[in-house]
């Protein structure tokens, strides 16, 4: 996955140096390798390094290199680690066609085997490669580049985009399945780029790539076309972005892009991981004798999470302990037979790295959940999972928590299936809902915001508070109250609900907010109510985090509500997670916070 930026002069300008500027914009979507091609005569020319677009322009010295077509691609790692055969652009066996894309090509595996036996030499572990050779033998039995894409995309099962740039025709054509891409237009150039910002100072128009439809770029002009064939209007609007945030793509922080980047983060995991794969992770915990889950900080509350996930769906037992504790109290009881699932979003957190180690000196086997493919749990680890979510640059986490959620359920609901506690139809069906809860979050995340805004403001009057909740969201109030101290500095506790009578309740006054997550268990709701009333009561500031199917939370006064559409147990720590990162980082702009880069924090602890 990453960003791609292409670009074709219709005056037949040079425009290398425009591609590389538009691959620099979007290096929030990819850091790990970047990549131009070229047209070189009747063939197309790769210039591409494991690097950032900066050290490949000088290495390369791109500035003497001229093309008026070019697609680039700035790539983040999830198949095949950072090397210069995984970075995009890829090309065919004849170096005629130039592919580059973004998301996730989840029957990898069997068309890269097909591929190979069809005669191709494939020369990296990237998904996108094996397209390149489909087109190829398209190309070859005499179609043109768009009836070839119309081929390619019926082998192809994913969450993708894909741009590809033929020496032949001298031309680029597109294809959405997922990831939008964006097309500007000008009196100059026609430009396909990843994010809208990237385009700013680029085109002066634009249109969405929208799901399904296929772009035709050549020097006479463009043309979109639906799967059938049929042409597409496309109305074209202005590049209204404020040019302080372009590399942002528009957004103020990267933390606020980053939260309404889930839903889509939420289908790069579904389809980065690859099915033997899941079926190897769910083979090793259906066998371990004893499971830990470890890991710190964010990490550790998805792994709370995911405890609950192995012992309802798979009937799996699992400790869950912090990566810090682990090498203390827990690494004496660990052994041949032992999983540990060892969580890092960097996958370069020290605790959490000396844990894998002793355990491994004990004979564990490591099943590694990261973000970062090339990272040194990766490299540690039996057996690794990619979390998947793209780079995440802000170092308050969001979307890579609730990918790793999505994970951790993927496999319990793998293992499960395994194990015979849930059949294949209903395997099927919790897959088809994750897709949904995608597309309901996409449409509904404008509206969290402007209320999650309104929370905002009434706990920026507070000096400090309490989130409260139970059940499999309990972890929830962990982490929210995590996201509260990073990102606005301000003293918040998460608690247990059950235990807020034990010791918390004593300090409820007025200046202390109560924040309560409703339970999705019925029979921990109407006891939630009952402490919504005694904080009230004692003149607490109080915010509700629930669904809009519960009637009875429209029925309390004085509290603001932040309700979304419901979605089923197991999904809804994905989705309750997201009012309570959007409070968080309005409270950070409201008490101007620098959002993206906390004080004294670090994406990777060492």
């Amino acid at each position: 996955m990453g960003g791609v930026f292409a670009v074709l002069s219709l005056k037949k300008l040079n425009v290398v140096d425009i591609v590389v500027k538009g691959l620099k914009l979007l290096e929030f979507r990819g850091f790990n390798g970047s990549g131009v091609a070229v047209l070189n005569n009747d063939n197309v020319a790769v210039y591409k390094d494991a690097q950032k677009i900066d050290n490949v322009y000088e290495k390369y010295k791109l500035d003497k290199v001229s093309s008026w077509i070019a697609l680039g691609h700035t790539r983040y790692a999830t198949h095949g680690k950072p090397h210069i055969d995984n970075t995009h652009p890829h090309v065919d066996c004849s170096n005629r066609i130039a592919v580059a894309g973004d998301g996730a090509i989840a029957n990898y595996e069997s068309l890269k085997d097909e591929t190979i036996m069809r005669g191709h030499r494939v020369v990296s572990r990237s998904d996108f490669e094996v397209i390149a050779h489909i087109i190829e033998d398209q190309v070859g039995k005499g179609l043109d580049l768009l009836s070839s894409f119309r081929e390619v995309l019926k082998d192809l099962d994913g969450f993708y985009n894909i741009v590809a740039l033929d020496s032949k025709c001298k031309c680029l054509a597109a294809y959405v399945h997922g990831p939008p891409l964006y097309v500007g237009v000008s009196s100059e150039y026609i430009a396909i780029s990843s994010g809208k910002g990237a385009l700013y100072g680029v085109s002066d128009r634009y249109f969405r790539l929208e799901d399904g439809e296929i772009l035709a770029v050549s020097e006479n002009g463009l043309v979109v076309e639906n799967l059938k064939g049929d042409r597409v209007a496309k109305e074209l609007k202005p590049i209204d972005i404020d040019p302080r945030y372009i590399d942002k793509d528009g957004y103020q922080h990267n933390m606020l892009r980053e939260i309404y980047e889930i839903p889509e983060a939420l289908l790069r995991t579904l389809y980065s991981v690859q099915e033997k794969y899941l079926s190897f992770a769910a083979k090793l915990v259906n066998d371990a004798e004893k499971i830990f889950i470890i890991g710190n900080g964010t990490s550790l509350h998805a792994a709370y999470i995911g405890s609950y996930y192995l012992s309802e769906l798979a009937g799996i037992t699992s400790i869950v302990v912090s990566a810090a504790e682990f090498p203390l109290y827990h690494v004496d009881n660990v052994g041949p037979g032992t999983v540990v699932i060892a969580i890092s979003q960097s996958g370069e957190t020290g605790d959490v790295l000396s844990s894998v180690f002793e355990a491994k000196l004990r004979g564990a086997t490591i099943l590694g959940l990261t973000n970062y493919i090339g990272s040194r749990l990766a490299n540690l680890s039996n057996l690794y999972l990619p979390i998947g979510a793209g780079p995440e640059v802000a170092i308050p986490a969001t979307k890579t928590f609730t990918s790793t959620l999505l994970l951790l359920y993927l496999i319990a609901l793998r293992a499960g299936r395994n194990n015979g506690k849930i059949s294949s139809d209903e395997y099927k069906a919790r897959i088809e809902e994750i897709k949904r809860l995608s597309k309901d979050l996409k449409n509904n995340i404008p509206l969290i915001e402007g209320v999650a805004e309104v929370a905002a403001k009434k706990i920026a009057e507070c000096r400090s508070g309490y989130i409260i909740s139970r059940g499999i969201t309990y972890p929830l109030a962990l982490e929210a109250a995590l996201k509260i101290k990073e990102v606005a500095y301000m003293h918040a506790e998460g608690v247990e609900a059950g235990e807020f009578k034990h010791g918390p309740q004593t300090i409820i006054e007025k200046g202390i907010f109560t924040t309560f997550i409703m339970p999705v268990e019925k029979q921990a709701l109407q006891a939630t109510y009952e402490l919504i009333a005694m904080a009230q009561e004692k003149g607490s500031s109080t915010i509700i985090v629930g669904f809009e199917s519960d009637i009875k939370i429209n029925e309390v006064s004085n509290a603001i509500r932040i309700l979304i559409p419901y979605t089923s147990r197991y999904l809804a720590p994905i989705a309750l997670i997201i009012p309570l990162q959007l409070t968080a980082y309005k409270l950070g702009l409201i008490l101007n916070r620098p959002i993206d880069n906390p004080r004294y924090l670090t994406k990777t602890v060492h």
